[in-house]
């Protein structure tokens, strides 16, 4: 074996062993499974999925009321974004925001895949820190839960499913966002918004919803079983 190649093997022992000791060194910016999303969490906040993205200011999104300015960086996300199931093993893959807009390229539709908590995380953050001059903490948040299916009951499976949206609170009060509708705001569950949208999107069919667990970069709230311990 010539020395170079050595030198490469020597590398290629040291990397793995660096990996396998410290593993957040190759998964800093995702968390593959729910033992490592909860260990993120329990700390209090989720500033580890919830980040700034380099290279954008404070008012990449700007309206003439906040209200509008939210609509278009719900539109941006909705626009750059593919849903595409998370992998299974391991299942549920959270992936913060600056990963996220690094996948997408913008001005290219479906640019970038993820399913409903990375539409989810990437839209908290452009609200928290890239519109409007960033909408403070308290008034945005990821909020994830159960979903009840109003036609999804099969004899094998109950019609509930996990999901996850952005809540935002303006001066007239709470509103749900679906990112992967886009700049749609609406109160309640999601069949309240049927009567306004036609077609609606094919994942509308949605008989009620929970949110057991809220958080942004700041803070996380409830948690419920999402939280109370290691799953696999």
């Amino acid at each position: 074996m010539t020395r170079k190649l050595v030198v490469v093997f020597v590398a290629i022992l040291v990397f793995a062993a660096a990996t396998m000791a410290f593993p957040s060194t190759v998964m800093a910016y995702e968390a593959w499974g729910w033992v490592q999303i909860r260990e993120d969490l329990i700390d209090g906040d989720g500033a580890e999925f919830v980040k700034p993205i380099p290279g954008l200011g404070p008012y990449e999104f700007t309206g003439t009321t906040e209200k509008e300015a939210v609509i278009l960086a719900a539109d941006w996300v909705a626009y750059h974004m593919l849903w595409v199931a998370d992998p299974f093993p391991p299942g549920d893959v959270f992936t913060s925001s600056d990963q996220q807009y690094a996948e997408i390229t913008p001005g290219v539709e479906d640019s970038g895949t993820g399913d409903c908590e990375d539409f989810a995380i990437l839209l908290c953050a452009l609200l928290r820190f890239h519109t409007q001059g960033g909408i403070p903490a308290d008034r945005v948040w990821v909020q994830a839960g159960i979903i009840v299916l109003a036609d999804g009951w099969t004899e094998d499976k109950p019609p509930i499913a996990g999901h996850a949206l952005v809540a935002y609170k303006s001066d007239n009060g709470i509103f749900s966002i679906e990112p992967q509708w886009g700049g749609i705001l609406y109160r309640g569950c999601k069949p309240a918004v049927l009567n306004e949208y036609w077609p609606p999107p094919s994942h509308a069919y949605f008989a009620g919803e929970s949110n057991t667990l809220c958080f942004n970069d700041v803070w996380v709230k409830g948690g419920g079983f999402w939280l109370a311990g290691p799953r696999n």
